[in-house]
């Protein structure tokens, strides 16, 4: 997948956002909100697709606000099974695995944990999973055990996905789209 978020075809990049990334989306006195409100014209434009995890949309759900609803815009990924039968964050008819991944999945996130620094927030792993799972390009977040130009090259390089910044991914965007 191209580092671009408009491909030389003219296709558009799909970026999963974190729970931080729909925060600051909406919230003006966050460092990241103007980068995001870049990225969010440049998905009206029709250049970049946002996806959501339903790791995310579970966190956002715990306090409905704005940066809830818009997460309700996105496309929403397929959940994998992770952890334990009451650590699922939907039901059972929800997923996009099985009882089998569960495993690998948990196996996947530890992984994730010793490549990413070991302060990497849990639950941004669920949803960077689902977003691997996704075939998902690039994963925006602003959690700095993850985009530490380490751990998102190695997860990059083992795993096919970028990790990076709001200000990151919308200094790719066209002039014209930011």
């Amino acid at each position: 997948m191209s580092n671009a978020v408009e491909r030389p075809d003219g296709t558009t990049s799909k970026a999963g956002f974190d729970t931080v990334s729909f925060i600051d989306s909406v919230n003006q006195d966050r460092r990241e909100h103007r980068a995001l409100q870049a990225i969010l014209k440049a998905r009206q434009a029709g250049r970049v697709v946002i996806a959501v995890s339903q790791h995310t949309l579970h966190q956002l759900e715990k306090k409905p606000d704005a940066a809830l609803a818009l997460a309700q815009t996105a496309e929403v990924v397929p959940h994998y099974p992770i952890g334990t039968w009451d650590g699922q964050v939907r039901t059972w008819n929800s997923l996009a695995g099985t009882w089998d991944d569960i495993k690998r999945n948990d196996s996947l996130r530890d992984e994730l944990h010793s490549l990413a620094k070991a302060g990497a927030d849990i639950r941004d792993l669920g949803a960077l999973i689902d977003c691997i799972h996704a075939r998902v390009g690039v994963f925006v977040t602003s959690d700095t055990d993850l985009v530490a130009s380490g751990p998102a090259k190695q997860i990059a390089d083992r795993f096919g996905i970028r990790i990076v910044t709001p200000s990151q991914f919308a200094s790719e965007l066209p002039p014209d789209a930011g």
